[in-house]
């Protein structure tokens, strides 16, 4: 099986820069992210991605940090043995192409998000940037570039050799990030933000560094009459040299901005916004700029390579120059005095997202170089299990083999902490009950995916209790250590016998990463639905987490709909989702 491994500096890069490359790898074969550990690691690890932290890593610069990283991440390829190693951001694209060349990593895929030397930078900043571009490209087999400019810079120059140089672009999720979400959601952020119906607002997403543009939004605030209100999303990043300072967040506040801090859902974010501004000193391909025109916003951009890929200036937006927040003020108030130049410039960038934008096309040409270089090398990888796949109702000796699946994959899961004794007495008694329905697929005469399901959960749950109280109370007894434990059962029971909800429920699946990629989750959810048809069910729920975007768009695509915001379990934002028979 391939392992296929992004290397990045912290979490957050994993999580929000690569993380459909790394489920596209996990579809083929095993998926591995390396970084420094963080509050995303759970999420990664949630959608079958290993994650192998480099606790040395970070993003300032520190001589001794760096080489402590360096050494965890050679122990970590000597250890884990990666097909391919594909590095990300200045430092691990340094030394992660350089260490998995020397490890002998059979391909090495390198991505240039932006070259932290533009040609404007002094040149001495300029010779060590591209020198060391120069020198880590040579222990790569391919390069791919987000920037058009950079890629004629990388070209021109001799820095890297054309022969690996490729455009990869940049793209964001198309049904995440889209006027009609934002249209739906604008009411309710804006009464998040706590502002009025005429009011306009103007946004920024970024990390709260100078780089960033920070300080220059801040005085353009200043400028600003007092029914335009500004307001940024974005991290602290106290690692970095240029890190905005707290007497500047004051000043800010002085100036009526308003910092929200880290937003998870910033789709809805975006839905509030009139007007989005990223005064970025320098940029790869700005993703927060993407996502604010597939949502359909004008944008007001710095004219820096990046920006100049984002907006059209003129057309769905402005383009400023850099530092300069005189020129920021007055692209913010021409845009907020213009009610029907906003509607046009809006309309125009969820035009050019769709035309430019499509994450879905980046992910394609990141997969298509790895299986071009296994091709050119003559490396015959197997991107699946041999032999052929069938999807079959589950029989009794099933059950320990769904357990171990289902604490392998839905690791983060509530039933997961139970303990895996705890799930093979449940899956037993789901696939000995009459109102069980349990599905395997089964290759190379083993279970690599599965789907549970009940016609009635109370039901099960009740009858579970009746007959399997005491060997699955002998199997809990770890658990019922943890006062959580007892909280969750009972919102876990709650739930499933509530009376307003489809008695029939679609509980738990999983797919072993090795069988990713052919369609099998679609085949076990279709098998229980036909089986759900044919029994009379009058309908059939589903809880997803609220930021599972893959398992929505698979059960979307099956019928399921009509979302309900919930929690099952307090604290942890799901979606309830309805699939009713065709002809009810």
């Amino acid at each position: 099986m391939i392992k296929i491994a992004h290397l990045t500096t912290v979490d957050l890069s994993l999580r929000y820069l690569v993380l459909p490359q790394l489920e596209a790898a996990a579809e083929v074969g095993e998926s591995i992210g390396i970084s420094a550990p963080g509050p995303f690691v759970p999420e990664i690890e949630a959608r079958g991605i290993v994650h192998i932290p480099l606790t040395a890593s970070t993003r300032g610069m520190s001589i001794t940090s760096d080489l402590r990283a360096m050494t965890q991440f050679w122990r970590a390829l000597r250890r884990v043995q990666p097909d391919v190693v594909h590095t990300h951001n200045p430092k691990p694209g340094v030394y992660g192409r350089i260490l998995s060349r020397v490890a002998g990593v059979p391909i090495v895929v390198n991505t240039v998000h932006g070259l932290y030397a533009t040609p404007e930078s002094p040149w001495m900043k300029r010779a060590v940037v591209y020198g060391l571009e120069a020198i880590a490209s040579r222990f790569s087999d391919a390069e791919l570039i987000q920037s058009p400019e950079d890629l004629d810079l990388l070209a021109r120059r001799h820095i890297v050799a054309p022969a690996k140089l490729q455009l990869l672009g940049n793209g964001v999720d198309l049904e995440r990030f889209n006027p009609s979400v934002a249209k739906a959601r604008r009411a309710d952020e804006r009464r998040r933000l706590g502002v009025g119906e005429h009011e306009i607002v103007v946004g920024m997403v970024g990390r709260l560094v100078a780089e960033k543009g920070v300080p220059e939004l801040i005085e353009a605030a200043a400028g600003l009459d007092t029914d335009i209100r500004v307001v940024i999303a974005g991290p602290s990043d106290p690692d970095k040299d240029d890190a905005i300072a707290p007497d500047l967040l004051v000043k800010g506040r002085e100036a009526g901005v308003e910092f929200v801090g880290m937003r998870t859902d910033i789709e809805s974010f975006y839905a509030g916004l009139d007007v989005f501004v990223l005064p970025s000193h320098r940029e790869g391909f700005p993703r927060a700029a993407m996502e604010a025109a597939a949502c359909g916003l004008p944008l007001v951009v710095t004219d820096i390579r990046g920006g100049r890929q984002v907006v059209d200036d003129g057309v769905n937006g402005i383009l400023v120059p850099v530092m300069d927040p005189g020129a920021l003020t007055a692209a913010i108030v021409s845009l907020a005095r213009d009610a029907d130049r906003r509607r046009a410039m809006a309309a125009a960038s969820a035009e050019m997202a769709i035309e430019r934008f499509d994450e879905s096309r980046v992910v394609a040409i990141v997969m298509e170089t790895y299986r071009r270089l296994a091709e050119e090398k003559g490396l015959a990888w197997k991107f699946h299990e041999d032999g052929e796949v069938s999807v079959r109702r589950a029989v009794p000796d099933d059950h320990t083999a769904i357990a171990a699946l289902h604490a392998e994959m839905i690791g983060s899961g509530f039933l997961s902490s139970l303990g895996t004794p705890f799930l093979r007495e449940l899956y037993r008694a789901l696939i000995g009950s009459e109102s069980g329905r349990v599905f395997v697929a089964e290759g190379s005469g083993r279970v690599v995916g599965f789907l549970a399901g009940t016609d009635d959960t109370g039901a099960f749950y009740k009858e579970f209790l009746r007959r399997r109280l005491v060997p699955a109370g002998l199997r809990l007894l770890p658990a019922l250590l943890r006062p959580s434990t007892w909280r969750r059962l009972w919102e876990t029971f709650r739930y499933g016998n509530h009376p307003s909800r489809a008695r029939a429920e679609l509980l738990s699946m999983a797919v072993a990463p090795a069988a990713r990629g052919r369609g099998l989750g679609g085949e076990l959810v279709t098998a229980l639905l036909h089986a759900a048809s044919k029994s009379g069910v009058p309908g059939m729920t589903v809880v997803v987490g609220a930021d599972n975007d893959r398992a929505l768009r698979l059960y979307h695509s099956n019928g399921f709909g009509a979302p309900v915001t919930m929690e099952v379990h307090r604290g942890s934002p799901s979606l309830e989702l309805l699939w009713q028979p065709p002809d009810s």
